[in-house]
Order: C-alpha cells, then structure tokens, then sequence
C-alpha cells in the first residue's frame, strides 16, 4: 500500500468500525508472532501430552 493509498476499513452495517474483526485479527496477529518468538511453526504448536506434563520453567529453558 502506498503512502497516499486509503485503506479500506471494514464496517458494520450501520456503518460504525466493525471493532470485534480488528480485535480478532490483532490476537491473531499476536498470536502468530508469539510463536514465532519462540521458534514455534504454526502447524506444531500444540503442545504434546509429555510438555502438559512438564512444568512451566523446565519448558522455557528447555
């Protein structure tokens, strides 16, 4: 998108902001940079029986 480029924003049907898409997509957005902080894959971040065992600091330093 270019500097002078208006984004589109997404509306109600009244024609306020819709907030709730845009909250959605911002914990998305968090969400995904999480994992990546953490060098997590999307795909393999779901957590395996043996890391629910294990607790919370042995997993971070792990």
């Amino acid at each position: 998108m270019k500097l002078s480029e208006t984004p589109q924003i997404k509306t109600r049907a009244d024609g306020s902001i819709d907030t709730g898409y845009y909250m959605a997509r911002g914990r998305h957005m968090r969400s995904e940079a999480a994992h990546r902080m953490m060098g997590r894959d999307m795909a393999e971040s779901a957590p395996s029986k043996q890391n629910m065992r294990r607790g919370f600091f042995s997993r971070i330093l792990a």
